[in-house]
C-alpha cells in the first residue's frame, strides 16, 4: 500500500494505517521572500527537492507587521528579520492608531496571489499557511530595536508588551480586536486560495517567563480561538507553540486537528509525554536547534527514528520544532526526509 502525500497526511491527522510516517520541515528562503513571486518559486522548489508529504509556507516574519505600515530594508538581515526602517505607528509606537486592515489589497492582497500560485505547484500535496496569532503580532509592532531581538525572548518586545498590558489593557483589547478581525480574514482567504488550514503559531508568549498564564488567558487565548474559529472547517489546522517551557496543556484547548511544538531539548513534553495532553496529531520530534542544524545525517535519522518509535507510529507527522535556521546542512534535511522509509 503506497498512499498519495494527501491521503498519508490525512490518515495520521485520523490515526488510520499508514504506509510510513509523513514528513515535512520548512525554513525562512532569504533573499526570496521579499518578493512575493520569487518566494512562490522558491517555495514550490523547496518542497520538490526534498519530496515533503505537506508544505507549511514559511512567508517571511515581517508579513504581518508590513500590513499595519511597518517598513524593512530587505538587503539587510540579522538571522530571519531584515532591519526596520520605518513605521506609521511612530515611535515609541501608538497602538490606538492599529485598525482593522483589508486583506484584499497591500501586502495581503499580493502575498495570496503568490499562494495561490504555490498551491497549484505542489502537485496536490496538502498546503498549510503560517499565520501569527494575534498577541504575537501585537508584541512584534511595538518591538522598536534596529533589528527585532532574535534571542529566545524578544525581549524588547515583551518588555512593552507587558508594560502595555499592564498600564493600558484597554487600549490593548482595542488593538487585538482589530488585529484579529484582519488575521481571521487573512486566514479565511488564505483557504480560499486553496490551502488545506493555517499553521497557527503563538510565536514563544504562551511559557514560562514570558507572559503568565492569566495574562494569556486574557489578552492571547480568546482572540486566538476567533481566528480559529473562522476557519474551523478546514481539514488541517495545526496549533504551534512555540519556544521552550510552553505552556503546553492549551494544546488540548485549541480547536485544532494537531499540534506542533519542540519536542527534544527544549523543556517541553516529549513525543511520548504529549499524549498525556491531548489526544491530537502530533507534529514535531526533531531538534532544529541542535540535531539539523550541527549533528550528522546518521544523528538526524537516529533522532528521528526514536521520536518515530515513541509515537507508537499513530496520529504523528515528523518534522521539526519550529522553523529550520538558514544554512542547516542540505544533507540533514534530506536524511530527515529519508528516515521515514526505513520505520
Amino acid at each position: 500500500m503506497v498512499l498519495s502525500k494527501r491521503d498519508r497526511v490525512e490518515a495520521a491527522l485520523d490515526g488510520r494505517k499508514l504506509d510510513r510516517i509523513p514528513v515535512s520541515a520548512w525554513e525562512h528562503l532569504i533573499p526570496a521572500e521579499a518578493d512575493d513571486a520569487t518566494f512562490a518559486k522558491a517555495q514550490i522548489a523547496f518542497f520538490r527537492e526534498f519530496d515533503w508529504d505537506w508544505l507549511k509556507v514559511n512567508n517571511r516574519a515581517t508579513l504581518f507587521t508590513e500590513a499595519w505600515g511597518n517598513a524593512y530594508d530587505f538587503s539587510d538581515y540579522q538571522g530571519v528579520l531584515p532591519r526596520l526602517s520605518g513605521s506609521t505607528l511612530g515611535a515609541p509606537v501608538d497602538i490606538s492608531e492599529i485598525s482593522p486592515v483589508d486583506v484584499s489589497t497591500g501586502v495581503f492582497g499580493s502575498y495570496l496571489g503568490s499562494l495561490h500560485t504555490i498551491v497549484e505547484g505542489v502537485g496536490g500535496a496538502p498546503v498549510i499557511q503560517t499565520v501569527f496569532s494575534p498577541l504575537s503580532v501585537l508584541q512584534l509592532l511595538v518591538a522598536r530595536p534596529a533589528h527585532h531581538s532574535q534571542d529566545e525572548t524578544n525581549q524588547d518586545g515583551i518588555d512593552s508588551l507587558k508594560r502595555l498590558i499592564a498600564e493600558k489593557p484597554d487600549l490593548v483589547h482595542r488593538a487585538l480586536g482589530a488585529i484579529t478581525k484582519t488575521i481571521a480574514d487573512f486566514s479565511a482567504a488564505s483557504l480560499d486560495a486553496g490551502t488545506d488550514g493555517i499553521f497557527f503559531a503563538v510565536t514563544r508568549l504562551a511559557r514560562e517567563g514570558v507572559l503568565s498564564k492569566k495574562e494569556f488567558e486574557e489578552f492571547g487565548k480568546p482572540y486566538d480561538l476567533t481566528v480559529l474559529k473562522a476557519v474551523e472547517k478546514a481539514p488541517f489546522n495545526v496549533f504551534h507553540l512555540c519556544g521552550p517551557k510552553t505552556y503546553f496543556a492549551l494544546s488540548s484547548e485549541y480547536p485544532a486537528p494537531a499540534v506542533s511544538w519542540a519536542a527534544v531539548g527544549q523543556g517541553n513534553p516529549s513525543v511520548a509525554n504529549a499524549r498525556h495532553y491531548t489526544d491530537k496529531a502530533l507534529i514535531g520530534g526533531s531538534d532544529e536547534t541542535r540535531t539539523l542544524r550541527t549533528g550528522t545525517p546518521a544523528e538526524v535519522a537516529a533522532e528521528a527514528a526514536a521520536s518515530i518509535k515513541a509515537s507508537g507510529g499513530k496520529k504523528f507527522l515528523l518534522a521539526p520544532g519550529c522553523a529550520v535556521e538558514p544554512g542547516t546542512p542540505r544533507a540533514n534535511l534530506h536524511a530527515l526526509r529519508r528516515a521515514t522509509e526505513v520505520n
